[in-house]
């Protein structure tokens, strides 16, 4: 099978030149949401602000037939497609298309969105009247600001912290309870008890990320189950997405990335205790950014010492390793 990576590598970069140069904000999401390539802000420094999650696809195109297929979950009034074409000449296109034109695609049996074209087709009304140019950015623009604002929690977990964690927590209550038999949790358990412990962001309806970081030298996995459903809804029917991601690198420097990325449009939930973290915390508290921190206590040899909102990472833990609530 042929490799599109450096296609789609070449499509994404030059729609980012094409948003630049029609002064779009935009940011590459930490993670996968809802297969967005790049997300595309109205305003960088706002709290709240709108948002559209932007897909790109590349293609070489001749006169054989080729396609592009989209998910039909990922086409919501948020969602935007650009279509980036090459030919033999290196003549280069950039087509956008708008939910409302891509439900009317063919879908296929798998529930995706199916077009199918040649460099014939390209030439064509159907794809010249969506070559992205400035009465298409203008359009573009009017649908994001006439987007909703939406309400984002994304819990940012440091797997070295977690890990360290979980074993204090099981050593702490073994103490505390000797003979007991804990149970090995599992990351869906763990991520639901922190929220219905900390998660202090009360909206009526919103989306959580989880993202767990986890080093490629520790071994979380000992502690840990995995071999779970990786989403789940809560009890007020919110949508819960874990995404789990090993790094070679500092775990801690790896989330102050995410974190830097997020910041502006997500509510965030630490959970980290390292003094890494610190300066940046001060930073955020100085414009008036919310945190809420899960770590350990005093008792545990606290790290992280902040002016915002923080929890201990002990009690969720306790209930997710199988303590009643009168045990912890």
């Amino acid at each position: 099978m042929k490799d599109n990576k450096p296609i789609e590598k070449q499509a994404e970069n030059y729609l980012k030149s094409q948003l630049s140069k029609f002064e779009f904000n935009y940011q590459e999401p930490s993670y996968d949401k809802n297969g967005s390539d790049l997300t595309l802000i109205e305003n960088l420094k706002a709290k709240k602000t709108r948002l559209l999650n932007i897909q790109s696809k590349g293609r070489t195109i001749t006169k054989q037939s080729t396609n592009v297929k989209i998910p039909k979950e990922y086409v919501n009034e948020r969602f935007i497609l650009f279509i980036y074409t090459v030919d033999e000449y290196k003549t280069e296109n950039l087509f956008i298309f708008f939910p409302n034109e891509i439900v009317k695609w063919t879908l296929n049996t798998k529930n995706e969105y199916t077009l199918s074209f040649n460099i014939a087709k390209t030439k064509e009304s159907y794809f010249t009247d969506k070559v992205f140019n400035s009465s298409k950015s203008q359009e573009l623009r009017t649908v994001l600001t006439r987007s909703e604002i939406k309400n984002y929690t994304t819990i940012l977990i440091d797997g070295i912290f977690l890990e360290k964690a979980i074993k204090c927590t099981i050593n702490t209550y073994s103490k505390i309870w000797p003979g007991k038999d804990f149970i090995k949790p599992d990351i869906k358990t763990v991520v639901k008890n922190i929220l219905d412990s900390y998660d202090r962001f009360k909206t009526k309806s919103k989306t959580i990320n989880c993202l767990l970081i986890t080093s490629e030298h520790f071994s979380l996995e000992e502690h840990i189950n995995f071999d779970c459903k990786l989403n789940f809804k809560t009890q007020k029917d919110n949508l819960v997405n874990i995404f789990v991601t090993k790094s070679g690198e500092i775990v801690s420097f790896d989330i102050l990335e995410q974190m830097e990325r997020l910041i502006n449009n997500d509510n965030i939930i630490l959970v980290a205790d390292d003094v890494t973290y610190e300066n940046k915390l001060k930073e955020y508290k100085d414009v008036g950014v919310e945190v809420i921190v899960v770590q350990f206590n005093e008792a545990q040899e606290r790290k992280i010492y902040s002016d915002f909102k923080w929890g201990d990472v002990m009690y969720p833990l306790g209930f997710s390793i199988g303590l009643e609530k009168w045990e912890i």
